[in-house]
């Protein structure tokens, strides 16, 4: 029987998932639901699947096996309730929601009704990553460091604090989750933010520089930094992890170690596809290979929340989960 599969959301990042479900033999994309008509046309077209501009709509009619939510920050409403509600499976693209309220009240009705969650916290998948989890699995990690300097999107949305939650909740959220998968679980966040480059741009109202102080619940300390004022190039991003006489660069090479053969890495694993272990989960019921489902995807969010709130008050702010075991 064949996995029948909608989505809430059809430009973007959501035709990345398309593709890759439109080569796997036993998966049918049925449904494409997006408030902007011409979007879901368009994708209709190339993957086939019928067209909705109303994800209520689309859950009535259509028989769903899996749903995939693809649309910005603000526009998380009730399409995963209701999903969640008719034992829908889902994958959902980050940041999962906007505000822990919501996100609470989505992990209810996932929990109530058994479902399977991902999120789309890619990196996770990729050989580099898992090396470096399965390395630092029996570390003591003093601190770690991440980075992420880039460019501003052309998304009006995304420069709107309101609608997007800024950089840290939006797009460096794939570094939070990365410390997280690494280190541990961070207790209580210290940021402060500012605009010091971009104040001419139009409709502008995000910070476009982010230093965060990030207390993990082991014991470690870390701090990630985020700006998207590199609107010409020169952007970059990484990881790095500090232990006795030891330093660790994780990225997408793999873990490399300074001083070199300071200690023993071990093979690299291979990078999985996000798709392709989702349907694999919903196929079999195991899901084992997930490795971010919509709690962990909230952990993460939850710290991104907690340095915009520590940003505002300026002072450290202790995370949801780390308050509330």
């Amino acid at each position: 029987m064949g996995i029948n599969v909608g989505f809430v959301g059809a430009g973007g990042r959501a035709r990345s998932h398309m593709r890759v479900l439109s080569r796997i033999e036993d998966v049918d994309i049925v449904a494409l639901c997006d408030v902007k008509e011409d979007a879901a046309q368009s994708a209709a077209s190339e993957f086939g699947g019928a067209v909705y501009t109303d994800y209520r709509e689309m859950l009535d009619k259509e028989d769903l096996t899996a749903m995939y939510v693809v649309v910005p920050t603000f526009a998380h409403y009730d399409a995963e309730i209701l999903a969640a509600q008719q034992g829908v499976h889902m994958l959902l693209e980050k940041p999962v929601v906007p505000t822990m309220e919501k996100g609470l009240e989505i992990l209810e009705a996932i929990q109530k009704s058994g479902v399977l969650t991902s999120v789309g916290y890619q990196q996770r998948y990729t050989g580099g990553a898992k090396q470096g989890r399965e390395f630092l699995r029996d570390k003591d990690v003093a601190m770690a460091t991440a980075y992420r300097w880039g460019g501003l999107p052309g998304t009006p949305w995304w420069r709107v604090m309101a609608q997007s939650g800024g950089q840290i909740v939006e797009q460096t959220t794939h570094q939070v989750d990365l410390l997280r998968y690494l280190v541990g679980e961070v207790a209580e966040v210290h940021a402060y933010y500012a605009t010091r480059a971009l104040n001419d741009v139009e409709n502008l109202d995000i910070p476009d520089v982010y230093a965060l102080s990030l207390q993990f619940e082991n014991g470690a300390v870390g701090t990630l930094s985020s700006s998207c004022v590199l609107r010409n190039g020169g952007g970059s991003n990484g990881i790095d992890v500090l232990m006795r006489d030891m330093r660790a660069t994780v990225g997408g090479n793999g873990v490399t170690l300074f001083p070199s053969g300071a200690a023993e890495v071990g093979e690299m694993p291979e990078s999985e596809d996000i798709d392709e272990v989702f349907m694999d989960a919903v196929r079999s019921g195991d899901r084992s290979g997930i490795l971010s489902d919509f709690e962990d995807g909230l952990r993460s969010l939850d710290i991104s929340l907690a340095a915009n709130k520590s940003a505002e008050t300026g002072q450290p702010e202790r995370t949801y989960f780390s308050q509330n075991r």
